[in-house]
């Protein structure tokens, strides 16, 4: 599975970081290890947009994942996740961390919607926080 890192706004971006950690999730959470995901920094509107098209919901959000289709082919796009840079901007400051740190809190939490996690329900909810913490701290080292 291969991950591809796009920017729609002018943000640095730990982009070897990100690399990893999709790198750690995906060995361990793909059902099958073919196929690309697009990891889009996009703008609020664009967020918003997305938001409103796909959920009916008309305000931005952090994070969107959108699991496509599984063609045979493995050159396939097997999803697409979008994080608003400028809400994880405001995320950050408000949390007390880097911005860094919360692009890639958002986007393991969008890497685990890819493979199936949700948190509609408390009790997934409990494990999809604790698999992000698994992941979020095997990345930098701990655990």
């Amino acid at each position: 599975m291969r991950l591809s890192i796009h920017k729609e706004t002018p943000a640095r971006l730990p982009s070897t970081r990100l690399m990893r950690l999709f790198k750690m999730v995906a060995d361990a959470e793909a059902p099958r290890n073919d196929g690309n995901v697009n990891l889009v920094f996009a703008t609020d509107a664009m967020i918003r947009r997305l938001n409103r098209q796909f959920r009916g919901i008309d305000r931005t959000t952090d994070v969107l994942s959108f699991h496509l289709d599984e063609p045979d082919d493995t050159d396939h796009t097997f999803g697409e996740i979008y994080i608003s840079v400028a809400l994880a901007v405001r995320q950050a400051a408000e949390y007390g961390h880097g911005r860094y740190e919360e692009y890639l809190r958002l986007a393991c939490h969008g890497f685990l919607h890819l493979f199936g996690y949700d948190h509609t329900e408390p009790a997934q909810q409990k494990k999809m926080a604790s698999r992000e913490e698994f992941y979020l701290a095997r990345l930098h080292g701990v655990g």
